[in-house]
This record gives C-alpha cells, structure tokens and sequence, in this order.
C-alpha cells in the first residue's frame, strides 16, 4: 500500500521534471539522469517507476490528456447556462490558458519521435481519438439542446481539430504578441461560424 501510494506522488512529480528536461534539453538530451537530477533523485528510482525513456513519454502524453481535461472540465463548469457552453468551449480553445499548458516545443519533440516509433504514434492518435470523442460528444448535448444546428458531428469535430491544432502551430510562428488577443477572436468566431452554418456538409 505505502508503495503505491509512493508511486503515486513520485510518478507525476518524475512526469513533470521530464517534461521541463525536454524543454530545456530537447528530447533527445533529456536524459533519465537529467530529470532525475532536477529534482534530486537517483536515477534508478526513474527506472523503477518507468524503466525506459519510450515509457516516459508514453507516459507524458497521458499527462497531457490530464491537464487539457481539467482545463476543459474548469470551462464547462463556469457555463451553467447551456447557451453559455459553446462560447466558454470555443474561448477555452483559443486562449491563453490552452495555448501555454503544453509548450508547443515539447509537443513537437513528441510528435517528431512518433514517426520512428509506433508505440508513441499511437499514444499520439489516442489523444486525439479521445479529444474527438469529446468535441463529438459536447457538440451533441449542444445540439439536443437547442445551441447548434443537426449536422454530421464526426466532420465537424475533424474540421474543428484541424482547426485547433493547425492555429496553435501558426500562431507560434506568425501572430506577433500584440495581435494574439484579436487572433483568438478571430478563430473563435471562425469555429462559431463553422458550427452555426453546417450548409457546407451539403
């Protein structure tokens, strides 16, 4: 029991520092003996609790999974009123908070080492598999409720994750600081219109 409960605190902790390490190293240089040191541990305790760097990120990637959820689940707690729920949705995606919680610099070095391994591939599109699920699901309950029109939800959920994904990545290299506030406006109102007017399923 004290075990697992050790494990518990110590493997997010390890999680954490791992993902500081490639922000700071890179992928390649985060080493288990790098993030082991950042927080004043040995080594082996990382290999006791991961074995190898591919299940540290395997790992980091249900990390993710956690805090966007929170994020998520922090939006639609705040939108008691169902016609509140789209905008607060749409506005959680494009924001400050959603685009800071993972570094895109880390989220790169993840998806660059998902193309030679198979196993962090399909971590990847298992994160995605459930991010689409849950737009799915959102905007049915919408849609039962009167805030969006009926539409093919499956194609809705994969032009809104393009979307999503695509901004987050042009964002970073393109919008300048100053221009951030209106650029998440703008992506906001897009995906609204993208959901309001579903005529171009036809």
């Amino acid at each position: 029991m004290k075990n697992r409960q050790n494990a518990q605190i110590r493997k997010p902790k390890i999680i954490k520092s791992f993902y500081q390490t490639i922000l700071a190293e890179g992928i390649e240089g985060a080493s288990i003996a790098k993030v082991a040191k950042r927080i004043n541990i040995n080594a082996t305790l990382v290999l006791h609790y991961f074995g190898n760097k591919e299940n540290m990120i395997l790992e980091l990637v249900d990390y993710v999974i956690d805090e966007y959820t929170k994020l998520f689940l922090k939006s639609r707690s705040h939108a008691a009123d169902p016609e509140e729920r789209l905008p607060a949705l749409l506005n959680t995606i494009w924001s400050k908070a959603y685009y800071e919680k993972i570094k895109i610099a880390a989220t790169l070095s993840v998806i660059g080492i998902s193309f030679r391994n198979k196993r962090i591939q399909n971590k990847i599109k298992g994160l995605y598999k459930i991010y689409k699920e849950f737009l799915i699901s959102e905007l049915t309950d919408m849609h039962n409720n009167g805030i969006v029109g009926k539409q093919d939800f499956e194609r809705t959920s994969n032009v809104l994750l393009t979307m999503i994904e695509g901004s987050r990545y042009f964002k970073h290299f393109f919008i300048k600081t100053k221009d951030v506030d209106q650029y998440n406006h703008d992506m906001s109102m897009a995906a609204m219109g993208v959901l309001k007017n579903p005529s171009w399923q036809n």
